[in-house]
Parts: C-alpha cells; sequence; structure tokens
C-alpha cells in the first residue's frame, strides 16, 4: 500500500507539472472534468455502501467475511479501483504523453490488485456465493451483456 501510494504521489505531482508548463486543451480540460467528477462521485457512492461494513485494506491477505453486492458493486466489484481509474485517465487526458505512462502503470497496478483480492475469495468460505457474484459483475468495468 506505501508502495502504491508514493507512486501515485509522484504521479500526480507529475500531472500538476505537465498541466502546469503545457497548459490545458479546452476540450480535453472538459473531459478531465467529467472524468473527475464521475471518479469523485463513485469514489463517495462506493465510500457509502462500504460505510457500515469498511472493506480490508488493498494489498493485505485478509480472508474476506463479507461480500458487498449494493450500490457500486451491484455493478462492479471493484468499485474504488474504477474511481481511481477514472481520476488516472483525467490526468492522462490533461497531462499529455508523458502522463499516460504513469497513468496506464497505476490503472494497471488496480487490475492485479483486483486479481489478487479475487483469488482471496475463490479460496475462502464465500467461494461459491462469489462465483455467482462473479458471474453477474464486471471485474473493474461493468458487464455490458
Amino acid at each position: 500500500m506505501r508502495k502504491l501510494s508514493a507512486c501515485s504521489t509522484a504521479a500526480f505531482l507529475l500531472f500538476v507539472v505537465l498541466a502546469s508548463f503545457f497548459g490545458v486543451n479546452f476540450g480535453k480540460g472538459i473531459a478531465a472534468i467529467a472524468l473527475f467528477l464521475a471518479s469523485g462521485l463513485l469514489f463517495w457512492w462506493t465510500v457509502r455502501a462500504t460505510k457500515a461494513r469498511p472493506p480490508a485494506i488493498a494489498h493485505t491477505n485478509n480472508v474476506p467475511t463479507m461480500i458487498y453486492a449494493d450500490g457500486p458493486y451491484a455493478y462492479v466489484r471493484h468499485p474504488f479501483y474504477l474511481a481511481y481509474s477514472l481520476g488516472w485517465l483525467a490526468t492522462a487526458l490533461v497531462g499529455g504523453p508523458i502522463q499516460w505512462i504513469p497513468a496506464i502503470l497505476l490503472i494497471a497496478w488496480y487490475y492485479k490488485t483486483a486479481h489478487e483480492e479475487e483469488e482471496h475469495f475463490a479460496s475462502s468460505g464465500l467461494a461459491a456465493e462469489y462465483a455467482r457474484y462473479r458471474d453477474k459483475t464486471g471485474l473493474i468495468l461493468p458487464r455490458v451483456l
């Protein structure tokens, strides 16, 4: 978790420098604002959905004891990671080609972490119930069909 936080901080600082130095294209700026808003709304919707039973911290080997299936979890199994990914996509739109590198690396990190968390569910007492839930929802992106 510390490594992810440090990498995220560095990537955000790079974004600030790039956006300050090169300026912001109006169209890309509007798209980035929309992505940042979507990211924030999804993040806080997910916080609200987990307030009564906060999830385990990422990158821990905790054995899952519950399945979230309400709120944003009705659409994706890892809505926090989707929220973070939307935010990084926004930075890449504004920051330009250089910012795409950390954005893609961080989004890939979230996908890797999500897959690791999926393995924890597969080896838990919730495996069968989680398999049914997994069949109905997307990992990080909602299922279309």
